[in-house]
């Protein structure tokens, strides 16, 4: 068949795909998504993913119950990662990240280091967070953040690495008042890796259409015309950027397609 257009359409997933407690499963509208996308493919060319800070083993844990759902890749760990799921075999990009990955845990420990002799109180996050090319903290909103993070960012420069720190989500399961602080290899994160597919498969700019819900889809959304905030996304996040659907979850992400087909 020849296709006339490429569509790029990319969701954070917890708490923009599915909710992050499996007991709301049901309200998230993800069959209707999934009909949705059946039926856009029949007139277009698509790929639908997802871009996250969730891990590999995660998403495919949780996409495990919903095998009809087609999906083309997966961004994972804060956009560190990059899968593809081909004829259900899922398969790791060899090019992405574009920055050879190798030193990142020489220059994470000695990140560690800086901290301690800087007096950062930092709380470790998760084992999702503590991957390969990913490491997750805690900063508290205690009104001495702003310091903080100016610091954290220097000394990230100091070692070659890369801080990305956004306000965090309750919704999704981090405490109340603290501030996401993910160090990566600079070049990573999840604007960057959607930049990298749409590239890869010769997608306008103008086609890529992207949804979340919290501070740290803010860059992404921010980066393409067609970004949008769903329903349920987080006061914070809404005070930082207003184009915002209504529907919740997979209504909202139908909700924002229908505005574009």
């Amino acid at each position: 068949m020849a296709y006339d257009d490429s569509w790029l359409i990319v969701s954070d997933f917890d708490e923009t795909f599915m909710p992050a407690q499996p007991s709301r499963e049901a309200e998230a509208g993800i069959e209707r998504l999934q009909d949705c996308l059946a039926g856009l493919r029949r007139g277009h060319r698509l790929l639908f993913g997802w871009a996250t800070g969730n891990s590999r083993t995660a998403i495919l844990e949780k996409m495990r119950r919903y095998p009809a759902f087609h999906w083309d890749f997966a961004l994972t760990s804060l956009g560190t990662e990059l899968y593809w799921n081909r004829a259900g075999r899922v398969e790791e990009d060899p090019d992405w990240p574009p920055r050879d990955a190798g030193e990142f845990e020489r220059r994470v420990a000695r990140l560690a280091g800086l901290f301690e002799t800087h007096g950062l109180a930092l709380q470790p996050q998760g084992a999702a967070f503590q991957q390969q090319r990913i490491r997750g903290y805690y900063l508290p909103a205690d009104g001495r953040e702003t310091a903080a993070m100016e610091r954290i960012h220097s000394l990230c420069e100091q070692v070659g690495l890369e801080a990305s720190i956004t306000y965090a989500s309750s919704a999704a399961g981090d405490p109340e008042a603290v501030y996401d602080v993910a160090i990566l290899n600079p070049g990573c994160g999840k604007r960057q890796g959607v930049d990298f597919i749409a590239r890869r498969h010769a997608v306008d700019p103008d086609r890529v259409i992207a949804f979340g819900d919290s501070c740290n889809d803010i860059e992404m959304l921010r980066a393409y015309r067609n970004g949008y905030l769903v329903g349920n996304a987080l006061p914070e996040a809404r005070r930082a950027f207003s184009r915002v659907v209504d529907g919740h979850y997979c209504h909202g992400i139908v909700d924002g397609l229908q505005r574009h087909f």
